[in-house]
């Protein structure tokens, strides 16, 4: 699904890893770079760069650019609330700024700053649409005189940089980059083999582009001389873990920077800043992501300066619900730790993007603290589910597990049972604003042993008639029945693309509280009457076997998010009059927001929570519980009390809703007006628009009053999760009778806990 807005932004995916530190190589430069190599060579393991926030001019809205002067100071060009644009210097005391000269009025949507003090501007106009009318490309000199550059071409422009000497290289659709001549306009590929190109930085008077496999190839922006593959740093990228595909046209996975010596680059990406000497053996990491705003993954990487005292300066932007941009400012301490003393260890089962924005706010105010993210299931490690548990159990038996446990997936009553997991009932009772009807999932004989920092719920959305009639699963498979009857050769009944596993996800966590017993074993007859209704939900008119490819395998992956299906994507289709019925879990405010929009532009349409098996359902979502036996007890209470603030549950990563209620209020209020598109490029008629409205408060109120009576929540069990899904297709295809899906089913749990 596409985006599409008054701003772009950049969700920067990758998931926080702490990495080893690579050994600087090449020419000495002295300074903080040779003193933080020695020091880590050293017992003292002392020195490194600490991370700052440098304020904005008064009233800054969006940030459009960062340069570096030849003098060396550090400027921006930014807009203030009222569209007020400027060029703005970095004072000698780091932290005031002055003003340099005022910018077009007309809008800007891409920006680059000369060394030399002037900058180049593209403005654009655009329709209500967001179609583009209009575009002028300016040229400013040091003083801000401007001048138009008459550049004939209607091309998006997707990236302006300035190599050190002064030239303007741009980087537009279908074009490959090229050297813009101000005077007459004209756009000189100088860039042999550059087509192929999916976004391009400049480092000194080194261009360096990624093209579309991932591949830094360099080039001379002198001559536009092709330059030997730089091997090592290649390598360096690939075995840090950093990804090079593009997801924005306002932020870049990669940005570059040029050092003092003329063979010195500096670069980062969400593993940190990285020094390289051209041609050298190995590049040194002089900031680790991991302990900085760098390896969060809402921080998108916009542009880099190495001031010339060696420290650094990073414009980004922070994206999730409230995004806003920073300027983050690295400065060497002799005496900070490389590794702070006090550290902690994190298990998930699979990765949690919000958790690790979490971990990076976290040790911003705790810079004496070191939280460690393991994930137990990635996509490249090969391990599955069921090995990672295994190994995960043997390693706190053992007595050296995590600290912290996720416990998504992870079989929560079993280590109840054995009592691995630590008594946190005074940790949420010193909590304030948290929806405390959430925060049983996890509770024996009174006492709680894990809590939820997420939850989703099961809506149902639709027509106000046919909502009065779901009272239950049985009712639910009546009204889809019904409907069935009454459908539209241009409406299904729902989503069309779902096949048994996705279907089942869809109304799994309404079904599943009254699937185990207390010994764990299955109630079979309830699991039995689940797959009955399934079948009679099931749409045999589905489109699925046009996508059996993007099903193939979907069940052995084992990934939870993938069975955790939010209810927003199914709006487009009830939205654009495509199907009658939407159901699944709400899990962010961008899922409200388009409920929202469509009970209000749709007449008749509502919604409510989805009853299936089990009424007052919520899915409680990243559930963090403390190892019992973990030496760092106070530091992980300390880390688990943070999680719950205010601040901590404003992030928004698509994993849950905040179960602080004031979290929750901000988050929705903070939301703009924005624009969805979704489309299948080999079906033109498959195009969908919705615009999205701001929640007003009414409707926030109404859905945490459905919040208020959750008392019930969904089975956090991996393995039942998997088990059950996985049968659900050939249920629904006639491959498997109910009854011998649940013999499937059972058979997987019993081996399960004969283990």
């Amino acid at each position: 699904m596409k985006h599409k807005g008054k701003r772009i932004i950049c969700r920067a995916l990758a998931a926080v890893l702490a990495l080893g530190l690579f050994t600087g190589c090449g020419t000495d430069t002295g300074g903080a770079y040779e003193e933080q190599a020695q020091e880590k060579k050293s017992d003292k393991a002392k020195g490194r760069y600490l991370e700052s926030d440098v304020d904005f001019p008064e009233n800054t809205d969006r940030v459009l650019a960062m340069g570096k002067l030849e003098d060396g100071t550090i400027r921006i060009a930014a807009e203030d609330s009222d569209g007020a644009k400027a060029v703005w210097n970095l004072q000698e005391d780091g932290s005031t700024w002055e003003k340099g000269y005022d910018l077009p009025e007309k809008y800007i949507y891409k920006m680059a700053l000369s060394p030399t003090g002037g900058a180049f501007v593209v403005c654009m106009e655009t329709d209500e649409s967001g179609e583009t009318e209009k575009k002028w490309f300016y040229q400013l000199d040091e003083s801000g005189t401007m001048k138009e550059v008459p550049v004939n071409s209607d091309e998006y422009v997707y990236f302006v940089r300035y190599t050190q000497d002064g030239e303007l290289l741009m980087q537009q659709q279908n074009q490959p980059i090229c050297s813009l001549q101000m005077e007459t306009g004209e756009r000189v590929e100088k860039f042999s083999g550059a087509d192929d190109g999916s976004f391009f930085e400049t480092a000194g008077n080194t261009v360096y582009m990624v093209n579309h496999d991932g591949e830094i190839l360099p080039y001379d922006g002198k001559t536009g001389e092709a330059l030997a593959k730089d091997e090592a740093l290649s390598e360096t990228i690939s075995q840090s873990g950093a990804h090079t595909d593009l997801r924005s046209m306002e932020c870049t996975p990669l940005v570059f920077a040029g050092g003092k010596e003329e063979n010195e680059i500096f670069f980062c990406s969400e593993k940190g800043i990285y020094r390289y000497i051209k041609n050298g053996s190995m590049a040194e990491q002089v900031v680790d992501g991991a302990l900085s705003s760098i390896g969060s993954p809402s921080t998108g990487l916009i542009s880099l300066e190495a001031a010339d005292n060696n420290e650094f300066y990073l414009l980004a932007v922070e994206a999730d619900d409230d995004y806003q941009f920073h300027l983050f400012h690295y400065v060497y301490s002799k005496d900070a730790a490389v590794v702070p003393e006090s550290q902690l260890r994190v298990w998930t089962l699979h990765e949690n993007t919000e958790l690790q924005q979490n971990i990076s706010q976290y040790q911003k105010k705790n810079p004496e603290a070191y939280v460690n993210l393991e994930v137990g299931v990635t996509q490249d490690n090969g391990v599955t589910d069921s090995d990672a548990l295994k190994n995960l159990s043997t390693e706190i038996m053992a007595g050296k597990g995590p600290d912290l446990l996720v416990l998504d997936g992870l079989p929560v009553d079993a280590y109840m049972e054995k009592g691995m997991l630590e008594d946190v009932t005074d940790t949420v009772n010193q909590a304030e604003g948290l929806f405390s009807n959430l925060m049983h999932s996890v509770e024996q004989d009174g006492k709680i042993y894990g809590i939820p920092l997420r939850f989703g719920m099961p809506l149902v959305v639709g027509s106000r008639e046919v909502l009065e009639n779901i009272q239950d699963l049985q009712s639910f498979a009546d009204v889809v029945e019904e409907l069935k009857g009454m459908k539209e050769p241009q409406r299904s009944v729902y989503n069309s693309f779902y096949n048994g596993a996705y279907l089942a996800a869809q109304i799994y966590d309404s079904c599943s509280p009254v699937w185990l017993k207390e010994d764990g074993t299955l109630e079979e007859d309830l699991l039995e009457e689940f797959y009955t209704q399934l079948n009679r939900i099931y749409d045999t008119d589905n489109s699925v076997e046009d996508y059996a490819e993007f099903y193939s395998g979907i069940s052995e992956r084992g990934v939870y998010s993938d069975f955790v299906s939010s209810v927003g994507g199914g709006n487009m289709e009830l939205y654009n009059d495509r199907t009658m019925l939407n159901f699944g879990n709400i899990l962010s405010v961008t899922d409200l927001a388009m409920i929202h929009t469509t009970t209000e532009e749709k007449e008749g349409i509502s919604y409510k929570p989805l009853a299936g098996q089990s009424t007052h359902v919520y899915v409680p979502r990243s559930i963090m519980g403390i190892n019992s036996q973990s030496g760092a007890k106070q530091e992980a209470e300390k880390f688990l009390a943070f999680l719950l603030t205010e601040e901590a549950q404003k992030a928004s990563m698509g994993m849950g809703l905040p179960v602080h209620q004031k979290a929750l209020e901000s988050s929705a209020e903070g939301m703009e007006e924005s624009t969805f598109t979704t489309s299948m490029s080999n079906d033109p008629d498959s195009y969908m628009e919705m615009h999205v409205k701001k929640l007003d408060s009414k409707t926030v109120e109404e859905f945490t009053a459905y919040v208020k009576e959750a008392d019930t929540p969904a089975v956090a069990n991996e393995i039942l999760r998997n088990a059950v899904l996985e049968q659900a297709d050939d249920c629904v295809q006639g491959n498997l009778t109910p009854a011998e899906a649940v013999g499937k089913v059972s058979e997987k749990i019993r081996l399960y806990l004969a283990e």
